[in-house]
Protein backbone atom coordinates (compact mmCIF):
# COMPACT_ATOMS: atom_id res chain seq x y z
CA UNK A 1 0.00 0.00 0.00
CA UNK A 2 1.53 3.39 -0.85
CA UNK A 3 1.30 6.19 1.73
CA UNK A 4 0.04 9.75 1.13
CA UNK A 5 2.95 12.53 0.78
CA UNK A 6 1.41 14.04 4.18
CA UNK A 7 0.72 10.88 5.99
CA UNK A 8 4.24 9.89 5.66
CA UNK A 9 5.73 13.85 6.79
CA UNK A 10 4.05 13.21 9.81
CA UNK A 11 5.24 9.39 10.10
CA UNK A 12 8.59 11.11 9.92
CA UNK A 13 7.82 13.96 12.05
CA UNK A 14 6.76 11.51 14.98
CA UNK A 15 9.42 9.60 14.94
CA UNK A 16 11.76 12.56 15.41
CA UNK A 17 9.72 13.50 18.55
CA UNK A 18 10.24 11.42 21.35
CA UNK A 19 7.53 11.94 23.29
CA UNK A 20 5.51 11.66 20.40
CA UNK A 21 1.84 9.96 21.11
CA UNK A 22 -1.04 8.54 18.58
CA UNK A 23 -1.66 11.83 16.29
CA UNK A 24 -5.67 11.47 15.42
CA UNK A 25 -8.30 9.59 17.71
CA UNK A 26 -11.59 9.76 16.97
CA UNK A 27 -14.44 8.28 19.06
CA UNK A 28 -18.71 8.38 18.96
CA UNK A 29 -19.97 10.46 21.61
CA UNK A 30 -23.89 10.08 20.66
CA UNK A 31 -25.65 8.22 18.67
CA UNK A 32 -29.04 8.28 16.85
CA UNK A 33 -31.14 6.33 19.14
CA UNK A 34 -34.52 7.16 18.14
CA UNK A 35 -35.16 8.42 14.33
CA UNK A 36 -38.38 10.35 15.22
CA UNK A 37 -35.91 13.54 16.74
CA UNK A 38 -33.36 15.82 15.68
CA UNK A 39 -29.67 14.74 16.41
CA UNK A 40 -28.01 14.39 18.35
CA UNK A 41 -26.34 17.49 18.79
CA UNK A 42 -23.40 18.72 21.52
CA UNK A 43 -23.72 21.52 23.45
CA UNK A 44 -20.99 21.65 26.05
CA UNK A 45 -18.12 19.76 27.56
CA UNK A 46 -15.48 20.06 30.40
CA UNK A 47 -12.41 22.24 28.03
CA UNK A 48 -10.44 21.79 31.55
CA UNK A 49 -7.91 19.53 29.20
CA UNK A 50 -7.94 16.60 27.02
CA UNK A 51 -7.52 13.99 29.46
CA UNK A 52 -10.82 14.64 30.92
CA UNK A 53 -12.46 16.16 28.11
CA UNK A 54 -14.75 12.85 26.85
CA UNK A 55 -15.73 12.52 30.69
CA UNK A 56 -18.26 15.52 30.52
CA UNK A 57 -19.90 16.41 27.40
CA UNK A 58 -23.47 17.44 27.20
CA UNK A 59 -25.57 16.32 24.12
CA UNK A 60 -29.20 16.53 23.18
CA UNK A 61 -31.89 15.96 20.65
CA UNK A 62 -34.58 18.34 19.11
CA UNK A 63 -38.54 17.92 18.70
CA UNK A 64 -38.63 20.18 15.79
CA UNK A 65 -36.50 20.61 12.92
CA UNK A 66 -34.80 24.42 13.60
CA UNK A 67 -31.16 24.91 13.23
CA UNK A 68 -29.57 23.82 16.30
CA UNK A 69 -28.26 27.39 16.98
CA UNK A 70 -31.23 29.12 16.79
CA UNK A 71 -31.90 30.75 20.71
CA UNK A 72 -34.81 33.01 21.03
CA UNK A 73 -32.78 34.92 23.65
CA UNK A 74 -30.71 35.67 20.61
CA UNK A 75 -32.20 36.70 17.19
CA UNK A 76 -29.10 37.06 15.49
CA UNK A 77 -29.53 33.30 15.28
CA UNK A 78 -32.47 33.55 13.74
CA UNK A 79 -33.44 37.24 11.96
CA UNK A 80 -32.10 36.52 8.60
CA UNK A 81 -34.82 34.08 8.01
CA UNK A 82 -35.17 32.53 5.04
CA UNK A 83 -33.55 33.53 1.68
CA UNK A 84 -33.01 30.53 -0.27
CA UNK A 85 -35.16 29.51 -3.06
CA UNK A 86 -38.66 29.70 -1.92
CA UNK A 87 -39.49 25.45 -2.62
CA UNK A 88 -36.36 25.20 -0.23
CA UNK A 89 -37.80 27.82 2.43
CA UNK A 90 -41.27 26.50 2.03
CA UNK A 91 -39.85 23.03 2.83
CA UNK A 92 -37.85 24.56 5.98
CA UNK A 93 -41.27 26.17 7.43
CA UNK A 94 -43.47 22.98 6.24
CA UNK A 95 -41.10 19.90 7.36
CA UNK A 96 -40.31 16.88 5.49
CA UNK A 97 -44.32 15.68 6.04
CA UNK A 98 -45.56 18.60 3.98
CA UNK A 99 -48.70 20.57 4.30
CA UNK A 100 -49.14 19.22 7.61
CA UNK A 101 -46.17 21.39 9.14
CA UNK A 102 -46.33 18.83 12.02
CA UNK A 103 -42.33 18.84 11.82
CA UNK A 104 -40.66 21.88 9.80
CA UNK A 105 -40.54 25.57 11.71
CA UNK A 106 -43.72 26.06 11.69
CA UNK A 107 -44.24 23.40 14.37
CA UNK A 108 -41.13 24.80 16.40
CA UNK A 109 -42.77 28.17 16.34
CA UNK A 110 -46.24 27.41 16.81
CA UNK A 111 -44.93 24.92 20.25
CA UNK A 112 -43.31 28.58 21.47
CA UNK A 113 -46.54 30.60 20.98
CA UNK A 114 -48.19 27.65 23.39
CA UNK A 115 -44.83 28.30 26.09
CA UNK A 116 -47.58 30.30 28.31
CA UNK A 117 -50.58 28.50 27.81
CA UNK A 118 -50.09 25.21 29.57
CA UNK A 119 -50.24 23.17 26.06
CA UNK A 120 -45.82 23.56 25.35
CA UNK A 121 -43.94 20.42 24.62
CA UNK A 122 -40.60 20.03 25.64
CA UNK A 123 -38.43 20.85 22.16
CA UNK A 124 -35.11 18.78 23.68
CA UNK A 125 -33.71 16.09 25.56
CA UNK A 126 -30.66 16.79 27.20
CA UNK A 127 -28.05 14.04 28.15
CA UNK A 128 -24.63 14.15 29.91
CA UNK A 129 -22.21 11.30 29.77
CA UNK A 130 -21.58 11.26 33.11
CA UNK A 131 -23.85 9.50 35.40
CA UNK A 132 -23.12 11.22 38.32
CA UNK A 133 -23.49 14.40 36.78
CA UNK A 134 -26.35 13.44 34.70
CA UNK A 135 -27.99 12.71 37.99
CA UNK A 136 -27.86 16.81 38.59
CA UNK A 137 -31.32 18.45 38.04
CA UNK A 138 -32.83 21.72 38.14
CA UNK A 139 -36.10 20.48 39.57
CA UNK A 140 -37.82 23.94 38.48
CA UNK A 141 -36.92 23.35 35.24
CA UNK A 142 -38.70 20.58 33.27
CA UNK A 143 -38.62 21.13 29.71
CA UNK A 144 -36.03 21.98 27.15
CA UNK A 145 -33.38 22.41 29.22
CA UNK A 146 -30.40 23.13 27.07
CA UNK A 147 -26.73 22.93 28.50
CA UNK A 148 -24.43 25.68 27.59
CA UNK A 149 -21.01 24.90 29.12
CA UNK A 150 -19.36 22.38 31.63
CA UNK A 151 -17.59 24.28 35.21
CA UNK A 152 -15.69 20.70 35.81
CA UNK A 153 -18.49 18.22 36.57
CA UNK A 154 -21.12 20.88 37.18
CA UNK A 155 -23.66 21.56 34.15
CA UNK A 156 -24.37 25.62 33.41
CA UNK A 157 -27.32 26.36 31.15
CA UNK A 158 -31.15 27.32 30.83
CA UNK A 159 -34.77 25.57 30.61
CA UNK A 160 -38.38 26.00 30.68
CA UNK A 161 -41.16 24.97 32.62
CA UNK A 162 -44.98 24.87 30.88
CA UNK A 163 -47.05 27.84 31.66
CA UNK A 164 -44.30 29.09 34.31
CA UNK A 165 -40.60 30.07 33.33
CA UNK A 166 -40.60 30.52 30.00
CA UNK A 167 -36.98 30.16 30.11
CA UNK A 168 -34.53 30.30 33.99
CA UNK A 169 -31.06 30.04 33.38
CA UNK A 170 -29.28 26.94 35.83
CA UNK A 171 -25.78 26.10 38.01
CA UNK A 172 -25.99 22.84 39.07
CA UNK A 173 -29.34 22.35 40.63
CA UNK A 174 -29.87 26.19 41.45
CA UNK A 175 -32.32 27.85 39.24
CA UNK A 176 -30.72 31.89 38.48
CA UNK A 177 -33.58 34.30 39.26
CA UNK A 178 -33.93 36.81 37.12
CA UNK A 179 -34.04 41.24 38.20
CA UNK A 180 -37.48 41.10 36.69
CA UNK A 181 -39.69 38.06 37.15
CA UNK A 182 -43.43 38.77 36.16
CA UNK A 183 -44.70 35.88 33.97
CA UNK A 184 -41.85 34.12 35.38
CA UNK A 185 -38.78 36.38 33.91
CA UNK A 186 -36.43 35.21 31.61
CA UNK A 187 -32.64 34.32 32.05
CA UNK A 188 -29.87 32.53 30.62
CA UNK A 189 -26.15 31.26 31.81
CA UNK A 190 -23.88 30.69 29.03
CA UNK A 191 -20.34 30.27 31.06
CA UNK A 192 -19.09 29.80 34.36
CA UNK A 193 -15.13 30.55 35.71
CA UNK A 194 -13.28 31.83 38.91
CA UNK A 195 -12.21 35.70 38.40
CA UNK A 196 -9.70 37.30 40.14
CA UNK A 197 -9.08 41.27 39.20
CA UNK A 198 -7.03 43.34 41.34
CA UNK A 199 -8.19 46.87 41.71
CA UNK A 200 -6.00 49.67 39.99
CA UNK A 201 -6.86 52.19 42.20
CA UNK A 202 -6.88 50.69 45.44
CA UNK A 203 -4.07 49.22 47.06
CA UNK A 204 -4.47 45.61 48.19
CA UNK A 205 -7.94 45.30 46.94
CA UNK A 206 -9.10 42.66 45.02
CA UNK A 207 -12.53 40.57 43.59
CA UNK A 208 -11.78 36.72 43.80
CA UNK A 209 -15.20 34.77 43.17
CA UNK A 210 -16.34 32.24 40.61
CA UNK A 211 -19.32 34.11 38.57
CA UNK A 212 -21.74 32.76 36.03
CA UNK A 213 -22.72 34.70 33.44
CA UNK A 214 -25.36 35.17 30.54
CA UNK A 215 -28.77 37.07 30.64
CA UNK A 216 -31.75 38.09 32.89
CA UNK A 217 -34.86 40.13 32.31
CA UNK A 218 -34.79 43.77 33.78
CA UNK A 219 -38.66 44.77 32.25
CA UNK A 220 -41.13 44.68 29.88
CA UNK A 221 -39.53 45.41 26.42
CA UNK A 222 -38.77 48.94 26.07
CA UNK A 223 -40.20 49.84 29.64
CA UNK A 224 -43.61 50.40 27.83
CA UNK A 225 -45.05 48.45 30.73
CA UNK A 226 -46.69 46.04 28.51
CA UNK A 227 -46.63 42.49 28.56
CA UNK A 228 -47.96 42.73 24.63
CA UNK A 229 -44.90 41.91 23.35
CA UNK A 230 -44.41 38.41 25.75
CA UNK A 231 -47.72 37.62 24.37
CA UNK A 232 -46.72 38.24 20.81
CA UNK A 233 -43.70 35.69 21.21
CA UNK A 234 -44.73 33.28 23.88
CA UNK A 235 -49.01 33.37 24.16
CA UNK A 236 -50.73 33.88 20.74
CA UNK A 237 -52.29 32.05 17.95
CA UNK A 238 -49.94 31.05 15.16
CA UNK A 239 -50.22 32.60 11.57
CA UNK A 240 -48.57 29.92 9.53
CA UNK A 241 -46.54 33.15 8.15
CA UNK A 242 -42.79 31.42 7.20
CA UNK A 243 -41.24 34.87 6.23
CA UNK A 244 -41.34 36.34 9.82
CA UNK A 245 -41.62 33.00 11.16
CA UNK A 246 -45.06 34.14 13.02
CA UNK A 247 -43.79 37.45 14.52
CA UNK A 248 -40.87 35.89 16.24
CA UNK A 249 -38.95 39.19 16.45
CA UNK A 250 -41.45 39.98 19.25
CA UNK A 251 -38.93 37.38 21.48
CA UNK A 252 -37.98 37.10 23.88
CA UNK A 253 -40.43 39.48 25.48
CA UNK A 254 -38.62 40.89 27.66
CA UNK A 255 -36.12 43.79 28.02
CA UNK A 256 -33.31 40.86 28.29
CA UNK A 257 -29.55 42.44 29.51
CA UNK A 258 -26.00 40.64 30.04
CA UNK A 259 -25.80 39.67 33.41
CA UNK A 260 -23.46 37.90 36.21
CA UNK A 261 -24.45 35.78 39.31
CA UNK A 262 -21.23 35.16 42.02
CA UNK A 263 -21.68 31.33 42.70
CA UNK A 264 -21.71 32.66 46.54
CA UNK A 265 -25.42 33.93 45.66
CA UNK A 266 -27.25 33.10 42.59
CA UNK A 267 -30.22 34.61 43.62
CA UNK A 268 -29.10 38.36 42.70
CA UNK A 269 -28.39 39.13 39.31
CA UNK A 270 -26.03 41.78 38.61
CA UNK A 271 -25.66 44.37 35.19
CA UNK A 272 -22.81 44.56 33.11
CA UNK A 273 -23.65 48.08 32.29
CA UNK A 274 -26.58 49.99 34.54
CA UNK A 275 -26.62 52.78 31.43
CA UNK A 276 -27.50 50.99 29.07
CA UNK A 277 -30.07 52.13 27.04
CA UNK A 278 -28.98 55.63 27.49
CA UNK A 279 -25.46 54.86 26.40
CA UNK A 280 -25.45 52.08 23.41
CA UNK A 281 -29.05 52.34 22.32
CA UNK A 282 -30.69 55.60 21.95
CA UNK A 283 -33.94 56.83 22.45
CA UNK A 284 -37.75 56.40 20.49
CA UNK A 285 -36.76 53.40 19.25
CA UNK A 286 -39.54 50.52 19.00
CA UNK A 287 -36.67 47.42 19.06
CA UNK A 288 -36.67 45.40 21.62
CA UNK A 289 -33.73 45.51 23.84
CA UNK A 290 -31.58 42.28 24.29
CA UNK A 291 -27.92 41.35 25.26
CA UNK A 292 -26.38 38.22 26.33
CA UNK A 293 -22.60 37.79 27.73
CA UNK A 294 -21.71 34.09 26.70
CA UNK A 295 -17.76 33.98 27.99
CA UNK A 296 -15.94 35.17 30.69
CA UNK A 297 -12.36 34.68 31.33
CA UNK A 298 -10.62 34.55 34.69
CA UNK A 299 -9.41 37.97 34.49
CA UNK A 300 -13.43 39.05 34.28
CA UNK A 301 -13.30 40.12 30.99
CA UNK A 302 -16.69 38.82 29.55
CA UNK A 303 -17.95 39.00 25.56
CA UNK A 304 -21.44 38.86 23.92
CA UNK A 305 -23.50 41.12 21.73
CA UNK A 306 -25.61 44.07 22.83
CA UNK A 307 -28.59 45.99 20.60
CA UNK A 308 -28.45 48.34 18.44
CA UNK A 309 -31.43 50.06 16.88
CA UNK A 310 -30.49 49.73 13.33
CA UNK A 311 -33.83 50.40 11.82
CA UNK A 312 -37.18 51.59 13.12
CA UNK A 313 -39.82 49.42 14.37
CA UNK A 314 -40.08 46.28 17.03
CA UNK A 315 -37.68 44.17 14.40
CA UNK A 316 -34.97 46.77 14.05
CA UNK A 317 -32.66 46.18 16.69
CA UNK A 318 -29.13 44.38 15.61
CA UNK A 319 -26.98 42.43 17.94
CA UNK A 320 -22.99 44.46 18.27
CA UNK A 321 -20.36 42.38 19.38
CA UNK A 322 -19.49 43.36 22.57
CA UNK A 323 -16.57 43.72 25.33
CA UNK A 324 -17.54 43.90 29.25
CA UNK A 325 -14.14 45.54 31.16
CA UNK A 326 -13.93 44.96 34.71
CA UNK A 327 -13.33 47.24 37.72
CA UNK A 328 -12.90 46.30 41.13
CA UNK A 329 -14.26 49.23 43.70
CA UNK A 330 -13.11 50.00 47.36
CA UNK A 331 -15.33 47.32 48.53
CA UNK A 332 -14.17 44.31 46.79
CA UNK A 333 -17.29 44.46 44.52
CA UNK A 334 -16.99 44.64 40.58
CA UNK A 335 -18.36 46.77 38.15
CA UNK A 336 -17.79 46.92 34.69
CA UNK A 337 -17.61 49.33 31.15
CA UNK A 338 -18.40 48.29 27.79
CA UNK A 339 -17.57 48.57 24.36
CA UNK A 340 -18.64 47.63 20.96
CA UNK A 341 -15.94 46.02 18.94
CA UNK A 342 -15.57 45.46 15.14
CA UNK A 343 -18.10 48.10 14.59
CA UNK A 344 -19.23 47.63 10.66
CA UNK A 345 -21.11 49.07 8.07
CA UNK A 346 -25.13 48.78 9.14
CA UNK A 347 -26.12 49.27 5.46
CA UNK A 348 -24.01 46.34 4.77
CA UNK A 349 -23.26 44.15 8.02
CA UNK A 350 -26.50 42.64 9.75
CA UNK A 351 -25.54 41.00 12.85
CA UNK A 352 -22.11 40.88 14.92
CA UNK A 353 -21.48 39.29 17.87
CA UNK A 354 -18.52 37.76 20.22
CA UNK A 355 -18.38 34.45 21.65
CA UNK A 356 -15.90 33.83 23.23
CA UNK A 357 -12.26 34.89 24.96
CA UNK A 358 -8.99 33.67 25.83
CA UNK A 359 -7.53 33.75 29.57
CA UNK A 360 -3.78 33.99 27.92
CA UNK A 361 -2.62 36.94 26.04
CA UNK A 362 -1.01 36.98 22.31
CA UNK A 363 3.01 38.06 22.40
CA UNK A 364 3.79 36.88 18.73
CA UNK A 365 3.32 33.48 16.40
CA UNK A 366 6.97 32.07 17.41
CA UNK A 367 5.61 32.28 21.15
CA UNK A 368 2.69 30.36 23.16
CA UNK A 369 0.11 32.36 24.91
CA UNK A 370 0.97 33.09 27.94
CA UNK A 371 -0.86 33.92 31.23
CA UNK A 372 -1.99 37.62 31.63
CA UNK A 373 -0.10 40.46 33.65
CA UNK A 374 -2.74 42.09 34.26
CA UNK A 375 -6.28 43.06 34.35
CA UNK A 376 -6.82 45.90 31.83
CA UNK A 377 -7.13 46.54 28.12
CA UNK A 378 -3.80 46.60 27.48
CA UNK A 379 -3.58 42.34 27.66
CA UNK A 380 -3.80 40.73 24.82
CA UNK A 381 -6.61 38.35 24.84
CA UNK A 382 -7.66 37.09 22.13
CA UNK A 383 -11.81 37.01 20.86
CA UNK A 384 -13.29 35.24 18.56
CA UNK A 385 -17.17 36.08 17.16
CA UNK A 386 -19.36 36.43 14.01
CA UNK A 387 -20.56 38.49 11.52
CA UNK A 388 -23.87 38.55 9.17
CA UNK A 389 -23.92 40.60 6.35
CA UNK A 390 -27.42 42.27 5.02
CA UNK A 391 -26.40 42.68 1.87
CA UNK A 392 -25.58 39.54 -0.21
CA UNK A 393 -21.99 38.77 -1.33
CA UNK A 394 -21.78 37.28 -4.73
CA UNK A 395 -25.13 36.02 -4.34
CA UNK A 396 -25.14 34.85 -0.74
CA UNK A 397 -26.08 36.29 2.27
CA UNK A 398 -22.97 35.08 4.10
CA UNK A 399 -21.66 34.59 7.57
CA UNK A 400 -17.73 35.41 8.20
CA UNK A 401 -16.07 34.79 11.57
CA UNK A 402 -13.57 36.97 13.14
CA UNK A 403 -10.62 37.46 15.72
CA UNK A 404 -10.30 40.63 17.93
CA UNK A 405 -7.00 41.56 19.85
CA UNK A 406 -8.16 43.48 22.96
CA UNK A 407 -5.17 45.53 23.46
CA UNK A 408 -4.79 46.96 20.10
CA UNK A 409 -8.05 46.49 18.13
CA UNK A 410 -6.60 44.09 15.55
CA UNK A 411 -8.96 42.44 13.70
CA UNK A 412 -8.56 39.37 11.33
CA UNK A 413 -11.46 38.01 9.08
CA UNK A 414 -9.28 34.14 8.31
CA UNK A 415 -11.73 32.98 5.85
CA UNK A 416 -12.84 36.12 3.70
CA UNK A 417 -13.15 35.74 0.42
CA UNK A 418 -11.68 31.91 0.89
CA UNK A 419 -12.10 29.98 -1.58
CA UNK A 420 -14.75 32.67 -3.21
CA UNK A 421 -16.65 36.04 -2.06
CA UNK A 422 -19.41 35.51 0.21
CA UNK A 423 -18.03 31.82 1.59
CA UNK A 424 -19.54 30.99 4.99
CA UNK A 425 -17.62 30.68 8.38
CA UNK A 426 -18.91 30.62 11.86
CA UNK A 427 -16.63 30.12 15.18
CA UNK A 428 -17.77 28.67 18.32
CA UNK A 429 -15.00 28.58 20.76
CA UNK A 430 -11.22 29.91 21.35
CA UNK A 431 -8.78 28.05 23.50
CA UNK A 432 -5.72 29.61 26.02
CA UNK A 433 -2.80 28.31 22.88
CA UNK A 434 -5.08 30.53 20.50
CA UNK A 435 -6.83 27.33 18.59
CA UNK A 436 -10.14 28.38 16.87
CA UNK A 437 -12.86 25.63 15.91
CA UNK A 438 -16.47 26.33 14.19
CA UNK A 439 -17.70 25.19 10.92
CA UNK A 440 -17.21 26.76 7.25
CA UNK A 441 -18.69 25.16 3.83
CA UNK A 442 -16.84 22.49 3.07
CA UNK A 443 -14.59 21.91 0.11
CA UNK A 444 -16.24 22.96 -3.45
CA UNK A 445 -19.25 24.00 -1.58
CA UNK A 446 -19.13 27.37 -3.55
CA UNK A 447 -23.21 27.59 -5.28
CA UNK A 448 -25.00 31.04 -4.46
CA UNK A 449 -27.43 30.47 -1.68
CA UNK A 450 -29.77 33.69 -2.44
CA UNK A 451 -32.55 32.09 -3.79
CA UNK A 452 -30.50 29.32 -4.04
CA UNK A 453 -29.59 25.95 -1.54
CA UNK A 454 -27.61 25.62 1.60
CA UNK A 455 -24.11 24.45 1.28
CA UNK A 456 -22.38 21.25 2.83
CA UNK A 457 -20.93 22.74 5.92
CA UNK A 458 -17.60 21.26 8.16
CA UNK A 459 -15.87 21.87 10.76
CA UNK A 460 -12.34 23.37 11.13
CA UNK A 461 -9.36 24.73 13.33
CA UNK A 462 -7.91 27.63 12.81
CA UNK A 463 -4.17 28.55 15.07
CA UNK A 464 -4.33 32.34 15.78
CA UNK A 465 -0.33 32.11 16.03
CA UNK A 466 0.27 30.69 12.75
CA UNK A 467 -2.87 31.47 10.97
CA UNK A 468 -2.87 27.94 9.87
CA UNK A 469 -5.91 26.29 9.18
CA UNK A 470 -7.21 22.29 8.21
CA UNK A 471 -11.25 20.72 8.15
CA UNK A 472 -11.48 18.05 10.90
CA UNK A 473 -12.22 15.97 7.95
CA UNK A 474 -9.47 16.11 6.47
CA UNK A 475 -7.38 15.47 9.54
CA UNK A 476 -9.47 12.00 10.36
CA UNK A 477 -9.04 11.19 6.92
CA UNK A 478 -5.11 11.46 6.89
CA UNK A 479 -4.64 9.05 9.36
CA UNK A 480 -6.22 6.48 8.17
CA UNK A 481 -6.48 4.34 5.05
CA UNK A 482 -9.59 5.32 2.59
CA UNK A 483 -11.80 2.51 3.03
CA UNK A 484 -11.95 2.53 6.66
CA UNK A 485 -13.70 6.25 5.73
CA UNK A 486 -17.00 6.58 7.62
CA UNK A 487 -17.30 10.24 9.46
CA UNK A 488 -17.78 13.62 8.62
CA UNK A 489 -17.37 16.31 11.03
CA UNK A 490 -19.71 18.94 10.53
CA UNK A 491 -19.81 21.44 13.61
CA UNK A 492 -16.91 21.72 15.72
CA UNK A 493 -18.47 22.83 19.48
CA UNK A 494 -15.79 22.89 21.68
CA UNK A 495 -12.32 22.69 22.13
CA UNK A 496 -10.53 21.61 25.34
CA UNK A 497 -6.91 23.01 26.52
CA UNK A 498 -3.69 21.66 25.83
CA UNK A 499 -2.79 18.36 27.59
CA UNK A 500 0.61 16.91 27.08
CA UNK A 501 0.00 18.66 23.66
CA UNK A 502 -2.78 17.04 22.37
CA UNK A 503 -6.27 18.69 22.87
CA UNK A 504 -9.99 17.26 22.32
CA UNK A 505 -12.49 18.63 20.04
CA UNK A 506 -16.50 17.79 19.91
CA UNK A 507 -18.09 18.19 16.98
CA UNK A 508 -21.88 17.39 15.77
CA UNK A 509 -21.37 15.00 12.49
CA UNK A 510 -22.33 12.13 10.13
CA UNK A 511 -21.63 8.29 10.33
CA UNK A 512 -21.90 7.08 6.89
CA UNK A 513 -21.05 3.37 7.94
CA UNK A 514 -18.71 2.53 4.60
CA UNK A 515 -16.71 5.15 2.27
CA UNK A 516 -19.05 4.84 -1.09
CA UNK A 517 -21.89 5.64 1.02
CA UNK A 518 -19.68 8.79 2.42
CA UNK A 519 -18.22 9.51 -1.31
CA UNK A 520 -22.23 9.93 -2.13
CA UNK A 521 -23.44 11.56 1.02
CA UNK A 522 -26.26 8.79 1.75
CA UNK A 523 -26.89 6.52 3.98
CA UNK A 524 -25.79 8.14 7.13
CA UNK A 525 -26.98 9.36 10.88
CA UNK A 526 -26.23 11.75 13.03
CA UNK A 527 -23.35 11.29 15.71
CA UNK A 528 -21.76 13.60 17.86
CA UNK A 529 -17.94 12.68 17.56
CA UNK A 530 -14.87 13.44 19.35
CA UNK A 531 -11.23 14.04 17.98
CA UNK A 532 -7.91 14.03 19.77
CA UNK A 533 -5.26 15.66 17.65
CA UNK A 534 -1.83 16.41 18.99
CA UNK A 535 0.22 19.72 18.55
CA UNK A 536 2.53 17.78 16.30
CA UNK A 537 -0.42 17.04 13.89
CA UNK A 538 -1.48 20.24 13.53
CA UNK A 539 1.76 22.09 12.91
CA UNK A 540 2.43 19.16 10.54
CA UNK A 541 -0.37 19.31 8.37
CA UNK A 542 -0.91 21.63 4.80
CA UNK A 543 -4.65 21.72 4.43
CA UNK A 544 -4.33 19.35 1.51
CA UNK A 545 -7.60 17.54 1.03
CA UNK A 546 -7.17 13.81 2.01
CA UNK A 547 -10.93 12.51 1.95
CA UNK A 548 -12.04 10.25 -0.44
CA UNK A 549 -14.42 12.06 -3.23
CA UNK A 550 -16.35 10.38 -6.26
CA UNK A 551 -14.77 9.99 -9.11
CA UNK A 552 -16.57 12.75 -11.05
CA UNK A 553 -15.92 15.69 -8.38
CA UNK A 554 -13.70 17.89 -10.96
CA UNK A 555 -10.77 18.91 -8.16
CA UNK A 556 -8.30 16.95 -7.20
CA UNK A 557 -7.32 15.95 -4.19
CA UNK A 558 -4.13 16.53 -1.78
CA UNK A 559 -3.64 20.17 -1.79
CA UNK A 560 -4.60 20.48 -5.79
CA UNK A 561 -6.86 23.81 -6.80
CA UNK A 562 -9.98 23.58 -6.62
CA UNK A 563 -13.39 23.60 -9.28
CA UNK A 564 -16.99 23.74 -8.52
CA UNK A 565 -18.78 21.07 -7.30
CA UNK A 566 -21.93 19.88 -8.85
CA UNK A 567 -24.58 20.04 -6.29
CA UNK A 568 -27.29 17.79 -5.56
CA UNK A 569 -30.60 19.35 -6.08
CA UNK A 570 -31.91 22.04 -4.41
CA UNK A 571 -35.03 19.90 -3.35
CA UNK A 572 -32.73 16.45 -2.94
CA UNK A 573 -30.18 18.21 -0.63
CA UNK A 574 -32.91 20.17 1.78
CA UNK A 575 -34.76 16.86 2.26
CA UNK A 576 -32.17 14.70 3.25
CA UNK A 577 -31.39 17.66 5.90
CA UNK A 578 -35.04 16.98 6.96
CA UNK A 579 -34.35 13.52 6.77
CA UNK A 580 -31.27 13.53 9.14
CA UNK A 581 -28.79 12.17 6.84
Amino acid sequence: MLLKKTKLAGIISLLLCSNASAAVVVDVIAEQTDPSRYGPYVSAMDTSSAAVATTNVATYTSTYGQQFTYDIGAPWTYNEYCKYNSEVCDLFWDGKKGGDGSDGLYAWRRNILNTYNGNYESESTTTINNASVASIDPVELTQSRKITAMDDDVPVGYGTTNAQFVRRGFYGDDPLTPLFTDNGGFSSAHDATQVFVKSVSFSGVEFNQKLVVGQSSVDWPNSNGSSSRFSACFNAAPDDDRFDYDDLYYCPGFNVQASFWSVSDLSIPKLFSSTWIDNNIGNGSDAIYIANAYAINTSGFAVGFSTKNVFSGDSGGRARATVFMPTVNADSSIKYTMSEIVKPDDDVIRDTVAVDITDTVYDAPSKPMVASSGTDASQAFIVVGNRMYNQPQNRSYATEFYTYDVSNGDVRYPFQGNPIKGANSQVSKINNDGLAIGWRDGRGETSPTADGSARHQSAFIYDYKSKKSAYLDDLYCNDIDDSDVRYRFTNAISITDNNSDSYTIVANGYDYVNVENYKNRVGSTPVVLSMTVSKTELDAFDNSSQCPIKAEEDYERSGAGMGWFVLLPTMMLLFRRFKRN
